[in-house]
């Protein structure tokens, strides 16, 4: 066995992951270069983490290995019933990728995925019971990949997403919750389709099904179903190559509605944890992402991006935003790359998360939750 098949068999095991959010758990861009550019990579495959968002986009990249690290930080802002809270995030995020070229017309190779939310007040809020308040979601997914060029030009990719998923909720004993954590595994399938389809122009079609996980025991009086499963999306992208310059754009649609625990509203009428039981009153997202990339010089490329979304949650379920703070839709996208040698190269991305307020009415009446996020990426590739 060579040292990339063997780097390749050991890479699910050197993540770990916790998560800030920007589309809800998910990140607006998977890849360091992709954060760079908005997030559109559906066409525009850059790096062995393109897995994440289109399985056929590996058939491009060749054999290499990518890991990356993602600085989160800014401040998180509720008023719940006149009781003022926040909590200055701080979060660091491992991101891994590693593909293989084993046939001129076949690649292998696995992706790994962070997504997640929390909020830790350091104290209770009365509105929901009478411990701190702490919330803690995060999701990882190891994604076997596998591609195939079925004409020149034309890739179709599958990916086997397995799934682990840990929950926290301290602090909500108003709600029924038990302070406890609970752990789940999960599984789902994610395809994809890849190529040219005139000189210059790509187009990425990718859709995932849900990712299916356990029952989580400590939570099911609370959560419908006991079910936390991570919901379907579809996507479709084009990239086009214009001498230096690279213009991609995505759209993305998210089913968070389907879902029962992120869709059934606060106030769905029935008891907590049956399947019509409160949830987070989420809608459904849909995604825009817009990036540019410019090769300024043989080693040096530059980059922007703009990814725009509606926002999933509305004001009238503003109140358990305040403990799963997944409400920033809109962010701007900054990154580089250079080319150290033939092999290696150093990418940086950084990401602004538009500032956003909920204001809650009806039922969430008195609640504001919201704040704004800062997001800095730095990325080591290798072709082998």
């Amino acid at each position: 066995m060579n040292r990339f098949s063997r780097l390749l068999l050991a890479s699910p095991l050197l993540v770990a992951t916790t998560a800030g959010a920007s589309n809800g758990p998910q990140y607006a861009g998977y890849g360091a270069q992709a954060m760079g550019m908005g997030g559109a990579a559906i066409a525009n495959p850059t790096d062995a983490v393109a897995a994440v968002n289109n399985p056929a986009g590996m058939g491009l990249v060749g054999t290499r290995i990518d890991g990356s690290l993602t600085a989160t930080t800014g401040q998180l802002r509720s008023n719940v019933q006149g009781a003022k809270n926040s909590d200055d995030v701080l979060v660091f995020v491992p991101g891994f990728g590693a593909n293989y070229q084993y046939r001129p017309d076949i690649t292998v190779g696995v992706a790994v995925s962070g997504y997640g939310a929390g909020i830790d007040y350091g104290k209770s809020v009365p509105a929901f019971g009478s411990s701190k308040v702490k919330s803690e979601l995060a999701q990882m997914l190891v994604a076997p990949t596998a591609t195939y060029e079925f004409q020149p030009g034309h890739y179709l990719g599958l990916s086997l997403k397995l799934g682990y998923e840990t929950l926290m909720l301290h602090g909500l004993e108003n709600f029924g919750a038990s302070n406890d954590r609970d752990h789940a595994l999960g599984a789902g399938l994610g395809i994809g389709y890849l190529g040219t389809i005139a000189p210059g122009l790509r187009l990425g079609l990718t859709y995932s099904s849900p990712v299916w996980f356990q029952k989580l025991d400590a939570h099911e009086d609370i959560i419908p179903n006991g079910r936390l499963n991570m919901p379907q999306q579809a996507g479709l992208g084009l990239a086009y190559d214009s001498g230096p310059w690279t213009f991609a754009f995505d759209y993305l649609w998210i089913d968070w509605s389907s879902e029962k625990a992120l869709a059934n509203s606060l106030t769905q009428g029935g008891p907590p944890g049956a399947g019509n039981g409160p949830g987070f009153g989420w809608r459904d997202q849909q995604v825009f992402r817009f990036g540019v990339n410019y090769h300024y010089s043989e080693r040096l490329q530059l980059r922007t991006g703009v990814s725009l979304a509606n926002h999933q949650v509305p004001d009238r379920e503003a109140t358990l935003v305040s403990i799963a703070p997944c409400n920033q839709p809109k962010s701007l996208h900054l990154g580089l790359t250079y080319q150290v040698s033939d092999q290696l190269e150093v990418t940086g991305a950084y990401m602004y998360d538009l500032r956003h307020i909920t204001k809650g009415e009806g039922a969430s009446e008195g609640v504001e939750a919201g704040g704004e996020l800062h997001m800095l990426t730095v990325g080591l590739g290798y072709r082998f």
